[in-house]
Formats: C-alpha cells, sequence, structure tokens
C-alpha cells in the first residue's frame, strides 16, 4: 500500500497533471502566434527593407545618370556641392543624405580594371573630350534588428563637352 507522500503517489498525481495539460487546448492559438508570428513579422520586416534598399538603389541610378548625361553645369565646373544636392534632392528615405553621399567623378582612365570602392575623395571636372567616370554611394535606412547598415551605389559614364 502507498501512503500519501510516497513517489508513487507523487508520479500519479503528476502524470495526471500532464494529461489534463496536454488535452486542454487553451491557450494554444496564443502560443501558436508567438512562434509563426515572430517568423511573419521579421519576414514581412525583410521584404520592406529589400523593397526599400532596391528602390533607392533606382533613385541614386536615375539621379546619377541625370547628373552625367543631363548637361549638368555642377558636373562640368567640378562643384561636388551643386552635384550633391541635386543628386540628394532626388533621393528619398535615406537619412541625411548631403553628409552621408559619397560622391567623386574623375577620368576613365584614372581608374584601374579591378575593383575599387567608392571613396568620394575625389571629384574632378575633366579637360574637354574626356570620358569622365562619375560614381555615388550613400547608406539606406534599415529598421530590421540586426541588419547591418546597407549600401546603395550607382555609376556612369558620359564625356564632358
Amino acid at each position: 500500500m502507498a501512503r500519501n507522500g510516497s513517489p508513487r503517489t507523487c508520479h500519479n498525481r503528476l502524470a495526471a497533471r500532464f494529461g489534463r495539460f496536454r488535452n486542454d487546448a487553451a491557450g494554444s492559438t496564443a502560443v501558436e502566434f508567438a512562434f509563426i508570428g515572430l517568423i511573419f513579422i521579421v519576414s514581412m520586416l525583410g521584404i520592406v527593407q529589400f523593397a526599400l534598399a532596391f528602390m533607392a538603389k533606382m533613385y541614386l541610378h536615375d539621379a546619377v545618370s541625370e547628373a552625367a548625361t543631363g548637361r549638368t553645369a555642377g558636373t562640368y565646373a567640378g562643384n561636388r556641392s551643386q552635384v550633391a544636392a541635386q543628386i540628394c534632392g532626388r533621393m528619398i528615405a535615406l537619412d541625411n543624405c548631403a553628409a552621408n553621399l559619397q560622391l567623386e567623378t574623375q577620368p576613365l582612365t584614372s581608374y584601374s580594371a579591378a575593383a575599387q570602392s567608392v571613396t568620394g575623395t575625389v571629384f574632378v571636372a575633366g579637360a574637354s573630350g574626356t570620358v569622365m567616370l562619375i560614381r555615388a554611394r550613400v547608406p539606406v535606412m534599415t529598421f530590421v534588428p540586426g541588419l547591418p547598415t546597407l549600401h546603395v551605389s550607382a555609376a556612369a559614364l558620359y564625356t564632358r563637352p
């Protein structure tokens, strides 16, 4: 005969409680949402972040192309601040574009064939008839936790009139 405090009785009571807990469906929706909802929300934030970066890339490409081929006096005069203001005027969803924009232009012959990052330190007007390369790089606003800073870049060629 088992006494009230014996291990066998405690085991039976514990098994009965777990059995009732296993069969109880109350609160199961909240637990399922906690697992699935987190994945869903992070996925949606990732999709929105990708769309924002893609849109910023398109806007930057258009702005750099316009600065290169739109007969912009600032580009031809070597006026970096005027070109940066023109590019940043077309950009959206960027934190402090004017301060964070890395912009450079110089003759195409000054670049090596190896991949180079945009430093934003050189802005040369170039001589008439010179093939020039204008490049820009800017960070995109990120709001997904744990995501590193995203940068978009664009480049365009033009011939200095």
